[in-house]
């Protein structure tokens, strides 16, 4: 019997050994899910995607990648595909937790409260223990500020000018962190303003703040403020600064406030304040008024805020309107009491620049009753930071 060539002995061995190597990698798909979240990790989320349709196309009840590939989706904002691969996990499995816990955190991540809401509810009547878990995401939402365990610090530039009945070019610094602590965040800062070209003599002022968020309850925390003007020959800031306010959180994603705020420069000031608040999908909406008591009586003021919020809480776009004589959150200085009615509106954006860095920028504008029937124009600006501190 004649011997088969040695070069075609090779080749035969070559192809057994790599049809057993396919069968070696289609048999092993962990291995391949272990790549997929190496890729991930890197921040290569196209060859993770890539390797996580593929297992899926083989194996479309492997639902641990199908509900990884819906959270690379979510790292991406790519919310829609996400919920894509979602749904499908649930429509096979209705009862699989982790399928909605997955969905709690991209609602989360999406700031879409309603979404956020009934994912909660479906896990957790899945899990009853997990409830308090999915509360504080609920709350972290509806309360509207992030919940970090970050230390961070901040620091703005606000500029404010009028030129009737006199020039006006207000500018203030303020510089200060949030520090997180068992029950809330804490906020000290400081402001220093300067009234370029005015005939006071000295033209600064410093400003001294320590701000509180405090958590009460699963649904309900408060603020309280304090601040405090060293400078008593001329007071641009008040003497004293005191804000207290506390918010209700409410089902279908209202929530409802009520506080005060007081100044004292040579004589007493008082606000009071009440808003209504709603979350809706991207969107949040306020209305917030301000009773302020003046010498000849009760004055009001009403603001209507819309704000739209984009792949994180960070990065988002604001637009205020107002109405009235009290200025909106008014911390500045003694000549924002003086007006009679404003119309103003103001914009807002934040962004994060990088992962430690968030940049601010708002322009406003105001249309002004300084006097009877007389009125001005008055434009304000800020630019800001925030910088995570890393531990």
């Amino acid at each position: 019997m004649q011997k088969a060539p040695l070069s075609i002995t090779f080749l035969v061995c070559f192809l057994v050994q790599l049809h057993a190597q396919d069968d070696l990698q289609q048999s092993n798909p962990e291995m391949e899910f272990a790549q997929m979240r190496e890729f991930a990790s890197a921040g290569d989320y196209t060859n993770a995607k890539q390797i996580g349709y593929k297992l899926l196309g083989e194996n479309e009840e492997y639902h641990d990648v199908a509900l990884y590939l819906a959270r690379i989706h979510g790292w991406e904002s790519s919310f829609d595909s996400a919920y894509m691969v979602l749904d499908r996990v649930m429509e096979m499995e209705p009862g699989l937790y982790e399928a909605y816990a997955t969905c709690v955190d991209l609602a989360y991540w999406e700031n879409n409260l309603e979404k956020l809401d009934t994912c909660a509810a479906r896990a957790t009547e899945i899990e009853p223990d997990s409830a308090g878990v999915f509360d504080r995401y609920i709350v972290a939402l509806q309360q509207g500020r992030p919940q970090s365990k970050q230390k961070e610090l901040f620091g703005f530039y606000s500029y404010d000018h009028f030129s009737e009945p006199y020039v006006r070019n207000w500018h203030m610094l303020t510089v200060g962190g949030e520090i997180p602590v068992k029950y809330g965040t804490l906020i000290p800062s400081l402001n220093g303003g300067y009234q370029a070209g005015g005939t006071n003599s000295p033209a600064t002022d410093l400003q001294i703040n320590l701000d509180a968020y405090l958590t009460l309850g699963k649904l309900n925390y408060a603020l309280l403020a304090y601040g405090f003007s060293p400078n008593g020959s001329l007071n641009y800031f008040p003497g004293h600064r005191i804000a207290a306010e506390v918010w209700q959180a409410l089902p279908k994603g209202f929530g409802l406030s009520a506080g005060l705020r007081y100044f004292y420069w040579d004589q007493n000031f008082t606000f009071l304040t009440f808003s209504a608040e709603k979350y809706a999908g991207n969107y949040w909406f306020s209305f917030r008024n301000y009773l302020f008591f003046k010498d000849y009586g009760v004055s009001g003021s009403y603001y209507l805020t819309a704000r739209r919020y984009f792949d994180t809480k960070f990065n988002y776009l604001t637009l205020t309107l107002g109405y009235g004589t009290a200025p909106d959150e008014p911390i500045v200085v003694i000549s924002d009491l003086d007006r009679l009615n404003a119309v103003s509106g103001r914009i807002e954006l934040s962004k994060k620049i990088t992962p430690g860095i968030r940049g601010i920028v708002m322009l406003g504008y105001a249309w002004e009753e300084y006097a009877d029937q007389e009125y001005r124009s008055r434009i304000d600006m800020r630019l800001g930071a925030y910088f995570v501190i890393k531990k």
